[in-house]
Formats: C-alpha cells, structure tokens, sequence
C-alpha cells in the first residue's frame, strides 16, 4: 500500500467518523477534495476505534482507485497517444522509449516566420516528463539484473548527472542523450559488464547515419563518466581509456561549401528586414562565425585613431575559442556601422539559455538561404567559406587569412606582438570588393 496520511477519528452530530487527509497530487483526481470521510455509525469511542480499520481500509481504497495509471501520464504527457493499454502495446513492441525520446529531443521544424516558437519548448518539456514518469514505471515493474552489492550503471548514470557536469543547457542535454543512448544499448548492468568490445558495438550502432565526429562526441560523455566511477572506486580502470575506433564507423564529415557568386548576389538581392541584411553583410565580409556576428553590441564597434581603422572588437565577446578572440576591420562597404552606439546590435534576435543566438539566427536566415539552393551542404556557415575564398583569391597570406577569422592564435591567446597588426589585416579585407551588397543607410 503507498505511504498515504494515516486516518483520525472526529465526532461531529453525535457520531464518529473516519478521517483521511487526501494527498495533494490525488486532489485533482477527487474534484478538489482535500478530505475523506465515513461515518462509524456509533457514537461509543471504543466501538468507533473498532470499526476505524475496516472503515480507513475502505477510504484508502477510494485513493488507489483515483490514482491515475501512471500509462496515462505518459501518455498525456506526450500529447495523448493512447489509453493504458496502447501505451503498454507499444512498450511491449519496443516503440515507446523511442517515442518519448523523440519528443525529449525533438528538433525544431516549426515554421521560421511564426512569431510564436515555444512549441518546441513544450514538446521537450513533455518529452522530459514522460521520461520521468517512464524511467518510476520500470523501476516498478522491471527486475534488476545488477547482482547484490554492485553498482549499477544506471547508479552511476544518476550519480554523474547530479554533479552537475556542464553548465552549457545544450552540452548538458546533449550529455544526457548520450548517457541515455548507452543506457539503453547496455540495459541495466553491473559496471564490470561494460567491456570494449561493448563500446565498439555501442559505437557501431549509433553510428548509423552520424557522422564519426559525433560518435566520438557521444563516447567523450560516456568516458568522462566513467572517470567519475574511476575516482570513486566503482571501478578498476576506464574502459573508455585507449579506445580507437574504426574508420568505418559513423559517415564522412560533410564540410559546408560555399555559394557561388550567383547565388551570392540572389541572397542578397531578395527583400529582408534591414536587420537581416545587416547581419548577412557582416557573415560575408568579415567571416564571422553567425553567433559572433548575431551577439554583438554596438560597444564591441571601436576605432584605432593610430592605425585609423574601425573594427569588431571580438576580444572580449562570447566566442568559440580563445584563438578567435581577435579584431576584425570593418569593411569599407559597411557604411552604416560606425562607433558611439551602445547596446545590442541585433535585439531582434532572443538569448537562449547559454546566452546565444545561434538558434533564433539562423531559424531567420535560413529561409532567405533556401530561396537561392536547396543544396544540403550550403547554410548560413558557408559565407564564412566565401570570405576566406575571397582572401585566398586576392592573395593574402593564409596566416593573415587565419588571424582575422579566428582560426589563428588570436589577438588574447597569441604571445605579445605575435600575429599580423590591425593595418595589415585592414588592408587584406580592403583588396576585397562586395558589389552585390546593397544596403541601406543608418
């Protein structure tokens, strides 16, 4: 029997009745009642105190009877996707994880021009929950196959997860679908079942489809957990440690290739909010990565009276890596960015949890880029394929090229000195003619 309030006994007209205190979650359930109740039909204490056990057996029976089938929380949870017994169906076929897992991870296809994306949002929310409501269902009605006294890895998956290993939301969630992956591959097992042979299988098998860049991403999450079993001494060695995976597993990377000069001068030929086009012209000449570009703030604008240069200042900026915190000079035809603005320079475009943009962005940009090619390979990123083509093809040194798209040592992780002076990168940028930008004033 759950662990419900136990009865009380009141006398009210000359009889005594039976109390029972309605949990808080089974409310809902009883039209809002907080309070069950039956008469004794007595009004002898002693006699009442006789009939209580009878009577409290009969009230808590009305609570189990409210209890919702936890199916039909899953289900509900997922939009309704059937009573009890389909949601029973598909956990006996092998769907039903697969389902909640879809919806916990869910990718966002809503339509780019809604003003209203929270969907998605709702969709993982109700994902997670439906995870959670899974994950008490099987701890109540599956049996462990971890022998006594051995850890489990489901043990150590929940252990790992509550030290809080990132405090990136998307590295975390992505660390989690990871470790829940590998769950699921190994089942509920002891610590010491987890062989390499086990890991080139799980690698094998998420590898379908995925490239191997993201089977190695996946194996990272699951090896760094295991250094947490290794310091707790849940286990003897990582058996991550040394693992090579074959070249076989997983597919080729698929680089972004870069528009041609048609499709260049189409993109920014077609009608666009003046804030969209702002944000394409400075991708395109200055080979910002779309969340440099998309997170900056009129302040990051500064001038170099010396050198007489306007330029991003991208040192202190949420950037990918410390190589490219670096300056990059404002490109002549960018007529309308000029110094003492302040604020954000996109406010168009929402934070999300880790403070980027590159969500909101791109879900922005992407529809202008698909009226000009449906090819798979051509993004947003691309420009920053055709910027340092463009560098390439006036003949400035790879170095130079390197150094203003932050793929160098960059302005702060550089040495003192190190690394080609804002004129120089100045006029490297400058050799490069950008007639198919037409922008607007101000």
């Amino acid at each position: 029997m759950p662990d419900y309030p136990a009865t009380t006994l009141a006398k009210n007209k000359n009889k005594y009745y039976v109390l029972l205190t309605v949990p808080v979650e089974l409310r809902p359930h009883l039209n809002g009642r907080k309070q069950l109740k039956k008469s004794t039909g007595t009004s002898d204490l002693a006699d009442a105190k006789r009939r209580q056990h009878r009577i409290s057996t009969e009230l808590y029976a009305q609570l189990d009877a409210c209890k919702p089938d936890i199916r039909d929380e899953i289900s509900d949870h997922l939009g309704w996707i059937g009573d009890a017994e389909e949601i029973q169906r598909l956990d006996d076929e092998g769907h039903l994880e697969g389902i909640i897992m879809a919806h916990k991870y869910a990718e966002d296809t809503s339509d780019p021009d809604a003003e209203d994306d929270s969907c998605i949002d709702l969709v993982h929310l109700g994902g997670e929950r439906a995870h959670e409501a899974y994950k008490r269902w099987k701890a109540q009605t599956n049996t462990s196959d971890v022998k006594e006294n051995t850890l489990s890895l489901a043990d150590l998956c929940r252990e790992y997860l509550a030290t809080t290993p990132y405090q990136n939301q998307k590295t975390l969630r992505e660390c989690e679908h990871a470790l829940e992956q590998f769950q699921r591959f190994m089942g509920n097992c002891s610590l010491t079942a987890v062989t390499a042979v086990k890991v080139h299988d799980f690698s094998a098998h998420v590898g379908t489809g995925k490239s191997l860049k993201l089977v190695q991403k996946k194996l990272g999450y699951v090896r760094r957990m295991f250094d947490l079993a290794v310091r707790k001494g849940w286990v003897e060695t990582n058996v991550f440690i040394g693992i090579r995976l074959d070249k076989s597993v997983g597919t080729a990377k698929q680089s972004y290739i870069p528009f041609s000069r048609e499709e260049l001068e189409q993109l920014f030929a077609q009608e666009m909010k003046p804030h969209l086009k702002r944000l394409l012209s400075i991708l395109v000449a200055t080979g910002m990565r779309l969340d440099e570009a998309a997170l900056l703030n009129w302040e990051n604008i500064k001038h170099d009276s010396a050198q007489g240069i306007t330029y991003f200042d991208l040192t202190e900026a949420i950037v990918k890596t410390k190589g490219s915190q670096r300056q990059v000079p404002v490109h002549s035809s960018l007529k309308w960015i000029s110094t003492g603005k302040t604020g954000l320079m996109f406010p168009e475009f929402p934070r999300d949890r880790d403070g980027k943009t590159q969500a909101s962005s791109s879900k922005a940009l992407m529809p202008l880029v698909r009226n000009v090619t449906q090819h798979k390979s051509k993004v947003v990123h691309s420009l920053r394929g055709n910027f340092k083509d463009m560098l390439r093809d006036v003949g400035v040194s790879k170095e130079v090229n390197d150094f203003i798209t932050g793929h160098g040592s960059g302005d702060v992780a550089g040495a003192y000195g190190a690394g080609p002076s804002l004129k120089v990168r100045g006029e490297a940028i400058e050799r490069l003619s950008f007639q198919f930008l037409k922008l607007a004033d101000g």
